[in-house]
């Protein structure tokens, strides 16, 4: 019965291997895409434009240093790839363990440690985009963070039982 679940253990985090992989190999192959949704964001671009009076209020938080916004997506980039990279060790791992070959503890700390990782940059993008008011003209993005975000938390709660 381990090794099913082991099995299980290795099919979910591979799913999150692939999310990822996939999104971070376009932040590397087409990086303006992603870099001007974030620079829009941080910029306030659309909230600027729709709502005037609101953006008033928080205009004192842009960023439109073009320097520090690829620094930003730098950053965030050099993450997803961690995160891509430590979810597929741990998924290989997970299926060494399932074929007896690493220990089961080592498998379920990598997939565990890749799990929480891919969370929290989630979880930080919906926080910075709290900041930036996202939600006003972006919420395609804040629900797809959320539900990014949830996918990881599910599978980590399913890890750590």
């Amino acid at each position: 019965m381990e090794t099913l679940f082991l099995l299980v253990d290795a099919a979910m985090v591979a799913g999150l291997a692939v999310w990822m992989t996939i999104a971070v190999a376009d932040n590397w192959r087409y990086p303006k895409l992603n870099e001007e949704a974030v620079a829009m964001v941080v910029r306030f671009d659309l909230m600027e434009e729709q709502y005037p009076d609101d953006f008033a209020q928080l205009a004192h938080r842009k960023i439109d240093d073009p320097r520090i916004i690829n620094l930003l997506f730098r950053a965030m980039r050099l993450a997803e790839t961690c995160a891509a990279m430590l979810l597929t060790f741990g998924t290989l791992t997970l299926l060494g363990a399932a074929a007896g070959t690493v220990s089961p503890q080592l498998a379920q700390a990598v997939a565990v440690a890749g799990s929480a990782f891919f969370v929290c940059i989630w979880a930080g993008f919906v926080i910075g985009g709290n900041y930036f008011a996202y939600w006003y003209c972006h919420q395609w993005a804040q629900s797809n963070h959320f539900m990014v975000m949830y996918w990881g938390l599910f599978v980590l709660v399913v890890l750590l039982n």
